[in-house]
């Protein structure tokens, strides 16, 4: 995680499973709060169970404050789903960059054996 919050357009990460277990985090966000982030990405997972029970949704954005989104991706690692949950700053593009930090989680829990 902490590789891929020095990229400037991160202001926090935190990956957690679909219990809702703090597995990693990197960086902080000085107008969101970690257990705030993670009670609005179980929620929104808990919404989208309810909404489209068949179908598991992928991710929501949500536009902050001063210009910052918050990013809810679900994803699935090893045997489980995972979340992570991202601050990004600004304007700076985050779709790649995301893709390639999930792909490098999965990679890791995969070689894990989890």
């Amino acid at each position: 995680m902490s590789q891929f919050v020095r990229e400037d357009r991160w202001e926090q990460i935190i990956l957690f499973s679909h219990e809702g277990l703090k597995m990693a985090s990197a960086g902080r966000s000085p107008v969101y709060h970690e257990d705030r982030l993670l009670e609005g990405a179980l929620s929104l997972q808990d919404a989208a169970r309810i909404i489209q029970p068949e179908t598991p949704v992928q991710e929501f954005e949500i536009r902050g404050r001063q210009g910052r989104r918050l990013l809810f991706r679900f994803f699935p690692a090893g045997h489980d789903t995972l979340a992570v949950a991202v601050v990004v700053r600004g304007r700076k593009g985050y779709r790649r960059a995301m893709a390639r930090m999930i792909r490098s989680i999965q990679e890791r829990i995969g070689a894990s054996g989890t």
